[in-house]
């Protein structure tokens, strides 16, 4: 097979891109840039951090441990990978991919038309999942396909309006309410974290080790040289895109309050910026964002079926079954169904962060015991949190207030790290009791032909 490794790269890292951009990606800079106002650039920094970075640590993670989320779990507990995949599914299901429908209809179709009607929802939906499966359904081109044609037509109407911010500013910047360099910096860094794209990676991360592999790269060393190009490739890309949004959104301090809803925030000042011509660029925008990580997720959650399925059912069938299942949740509205994906999240991300760090430093992790301790509190820890979040929205009526406060006595639980001290204990406790015992870990994947 002839190999192009620098193509290769540039298509891949433009697809990495894509995926993790979606509609939530869009709407958070500004708020954070408003907040920061002047010393936007410590946020910019922050969020490039744990909004960027993090991301695709978790991604290449896996891929130091072996060829997808089997061989990291499998660390844990033999059947961990089904647990994880199976809460990923039911929050791809019951959360992301129709979040991302209605977000393209809502912010994007009828950001160029205004009002419309709901036959015309059913009517852009039924073709928003219908180009979704188109992209996805071949697992091969998938990534090529995201790449080559849909990354490039949303970067284009991105940068047009980051030039305009640039070049043509609404305002000049000014102090806003986060005044001083560390606390800009943390505003950033924690809303990064908050967007849960840590989780995004290791979900996605099996899929472009498969491209990798399916394109001839299958040594260690080939598949270090891609995973470093195309986190290089997708981290420039979303540096300039979050920088430049964060920018547009700290020239609007004397324009909005820190109250303003954050998808007004956005729409409002492109507005400003570039008058209806621009609005419609960002509503091209919004829709391009939703269908590219629709994508991303469809071809992701269809390949664990067809795993699970010991390849009874097609990858091209799991596809379909998928895009359908979601376009009937989509036209049904997805507000009461998205509380439930809610605290599934909740339970995934700090096990997603545990197991990043785990696959990163696989070298100085001392044995399985380790894995098993640090991940299985991580869980434990975050079922409290995915509780409270079902309490706070309304999806139980439970008195959990004696809970949460035992629970806030816990070092940085109220600043959303009460798993963290936990883990690390758990770390070292199963570490140590692995070794007591003598046992024998599992031997870590070698990539070989």
């Amino acid at each position: 097979m002839k190999k192009n490794m620098k193509k290769d790269i540039l298509v891949m890292g433009f697809a990495m891109f894509a995926i993790f951009f979606g509609s939530g990606n869009l709407i958070f800079p500004p708020i954070i840039g408003l907040a920061s106002g002047e010393q936007v650039g410590w946020t910019i920094i922050g969020l490039a951090l744990t909004g960027i970075l993090f991301p695709m640590m978790a991604l290449a993670s896996v891929g130091n441990v072996g060829y997808g989320l089997h061989d990291m779990m499998k660390h844990v507990n033999s059947w961990w990978h089904y647990l994880y995949m199976g809460l990923g599914l039911l929050v791809v299901i019951f959360g992301t991919i129709p979040r991302c429908g209605g977000v393209a209809f809502e912010s994007g179709m009828q950001g160029i038309f205004g009002e419309l009607p709901l036959s015309a929802r059913i009517i852009f939906l039924a073709v928003f999942f219908a180009v979704s499966y188109y992209f996805a359904m071949n697992r091969s081109t998938v990534i090529d396909k995201v790449g080559n044609y849909l990354t490039p037509l949303l970067l284009i109407t991105l940068l047009a309006i980051i030039v305009l911010a640039v070049v043509s500013p609404i305002d000049t910047l000014h102090s806003s309410s986060i005044s001083t360099a560390k606390d800009s910096f943390l505003n950033g860094f924690f809303t990064g974290y908050n967007t849960g794209d840590v989780g995004t990676g290791i979900l996605c991360a099996g899929m472009f080790i498969a491209a990798f592999r399916e394109k001839g790269y299958r040594t260690k060393q080939e598949y270090n040289k891609m995973m470093l190009g195309i986190i290089i490739v997708g981290f420039i890309l979303l540096f300039i895109v979050y920088a430049g949004l964060a920018y547009l959104g700290a020239q609007g301090v004397n324009y909005y309050g820190l109250d303003v809803n954050a998808t007004f925030l956005l729409t409002d000042l492109v507005k400003n910026l570039a008058g209806y011509e621009g609005s419609c660029i960002l509503s091209i925008a919004v829709i391009l964002a939703c269908l590219t990580t629709a994508i991303g997720m469809i071809a992701t959650t269809g390949q664990w079926i067809e795993g699970w399925s010991n390849g009874k059912i097609s990858y091209k069938m799991a596809s379909l079954m998928i895009t359908l299942a979601i376009f009937m949740i989509s036209c049904l509205g997805v507000t009461n169904i998205l509380k439930i994906s809610g605290p599934i999240f909740m339970i995934l991300f700090p096990m997603s962060v545990v197991l990043t760090f785990l696959g990163l430093g696989k070298k100085w992790v001392p044995n399985d015991g380790a894995w098993k301790g640090a991940v299985w509190v991580a869980f434990i820890m975050s079922l409290f949190d995915a509780l409270n979040l079902a309490v706070t929205t309304g999806l139980l009526n439970i008195d959990i207030s004696g809970l949460i406060s035992v629970i806030n006595q816990i070092p940085l639980a109220k600043q959303g790290f009460a798993w963290l001290i936990p883990t690390i204990l758990g770390y070292i406790i199963g570490a140590s009791v692995y070794k007591l015992k003598k046992k024998e870990s599992i031997a870590y994947e070698v990539w070989n032909n």
